[in-house]
């Protein structure tokens, strides 16, 4: 996904190709439509700028009227006689500096956690990626404003300072999810003349993954709740031992009128 900054002219881009996923370029003029994510349109029809062999671009320079969040950018044109248009738009986000800071901290305390190998020239990061790293850390703060009893609905600019080291161990945990799954794919097995190999580190992320998320999610559970006891005001105060009748007769009954006398 690409990032946009409002006043920082960007290129906004698209690729052509033909039925054997080649690029080839469009005939004639390429048109692009721009919608944010709540329908808004901002370009109705844009024209695109020829780069390279089937490779377009349309330059854009966001001020303040476009809305922080998600966009979609719909291309069509005609290849090989045949008017095309994207069913599936390219996405792209309009982010907040002050969000992107933020995720800057928690990239970097990340990132000192998940080094996995070392070589002469230090520590050396399986994920060479920002792209894959702001996926997990999304999927941390997603978790994070799930979690009852209060579902919260915090990003990175409005999520309190306390709250960043939850934040990143849920980034951390799915990226280990990411790792089992990659580690799954090149799993191998061989056996030639009674000398065997077995290459498996899934197992070994899945088990880190584990014990992690056990622990993980009772303290996930402990801050969620005092963070409800402190941000939800009781109208009134409640208690399980006393009732209060529907009506008078039954609060009433089984009981006799005093006659009095001496």
């Amino acid at each position: 996904m690409q990032f946009l900054y409002r006043g920082q002219a960007e290129r906004v881009w698209a690729e052509f190709k033909d039925e054997n996923f080649n690029l080839i370029d469009a005939s004639g003029s390429t048109t692009v439509k721009i919608m944010y994510q709540n329908g808004t349109v901002k370009v109705a029809a844009g024209t695109g700028v020829h780069d390279s062999t089937g490779r377009y671009y349309y330059p854009l320079t966001p001020d303040a009227n476009w809305a922080y969040g998600y966009y979609g950018a719909w291309w069509s044109g005609w290849i090989n006689s045949v008017y095309t248009t994207q069913d599936v738009p390219n996405i792209f986000k309009l982010k907040d500096p002050a969000e992107s800071i933020v995720e800057g901290v928690l990239l970097d305390a990340m990132r000192s956690k998940l080094f996995m190998q070392l070589d002469a020239g230090g520590y050396k990061n399986k994920y060479l990626s920002n792209r894959e790293m702001l996926d997990f850390l999304q999927n941390g703060l997603d978790w994070f404003n799930a979690e009852p009893p209060l579902v919260t609905s915090f990003n990175f600019k409005t999520l309190p300072q306390q709250y960043y080291r939850v934040v990143e161990l849920g980034g951390i945990i799915h990226a280990l999810i990411g790792l089992e799954i990659l580690e799954a794919g090149k799993h191998f097995a061989y056996s030639d003349n009674g000398i065997s190999i077995t290459r498996d580190r899934s197992g070994k992320y899945l088990s880190i993954y584990s014990s992690l998320t056990s622990s993980y999610l009772e303290e996930l559970k402990r801050i969620k709740q005092m963070y409800a006891f402190n941000n939800v005001g009781m109208r009134g105060m409640f208690s399980s031992t006393v009732g209060y009748p529907r009506s008078l007769s039954r609060a009433l009954r089984g009981c006799s009128k005093y006659a009095g006398g001496s």
